[in-house]
């Protein structure tokens, strides 16, 4: 009876590393998000990179901060959905080099606008593949503007695959 019971709570335990632990050390959604917008809202409120000489520089350190949480492979394969099978590996490399481009100008010129707006987090949904992060931007004017942040669990790394902005998909704009 007491080696059941043991062999019963060693299960158990294989369980959780193989099942559940892959979930627990991919992070919180919510997390990379804040901690994502923590950075780039320092970066955003430096003064030494709000000089005119310094824009460059400033999209530059956006960017790099930016492009940690996105996964620009997965946003270009969703953009060009049932093409992106037919294409080589070689148009597929520069298509995700393009698209990123693309993404960074468009994402960080809005970016770039900030002006002390406050991010409100809603909460989370999410399984063991999928993720959503709700936000909430409240704007100096009073105005409210949703942004939700779509995540895939990949490797047990959660990255960014569309921003979803007053229910407009940054990819599926493209």
């Amino acid at each position: 009876m007491m080696g059941k019971k043991i062999a019963l709570k060693l299960l158990t335990c294989i369980f959780i590393l193989i099942f559940i632990h892959p979930l627990l050390w991919a992070g919180q959604p919510e997390d990379l998000v804040k901690k994502t917008a923590d950075r780039i809202l320092t970066i955003l409120k430096d003064p030494s990179l709000k000089r005119a000489t310094k824009h460059q520089e400033r999209r530059q350190k956006l960017w790099e901060e930016i492009s940690t949480a996105f996964d620009v492979e997965e946003m270009s394969k969703r953009a060009l959905g049932r093409h992106w099978s037919k294409r080589s590996p070689g148009e597929k490399k520069k298509f995700v080099a393009l698209f990123s481009h693309l993404i960074q100008d468009a994402y960080i010129g809005k970016i770039d606008l900030y002006s002390d707006e406050e991010i409100v987090y809603l909460g989370e949904k999410q399984d063991s593949q999928y993720a959503t992060v709700s936000t909430k931007i409240l704007t100096n004017t009073g105005t409210e503007i949703t942004a939700d942040y779509r995540l895939l669990n990949e490797q047990e790394k959660w990255m960014v695959y569309d921003v979803i902005i007053e229910g407009v998909s940054l990819v599926n704009n493209y």
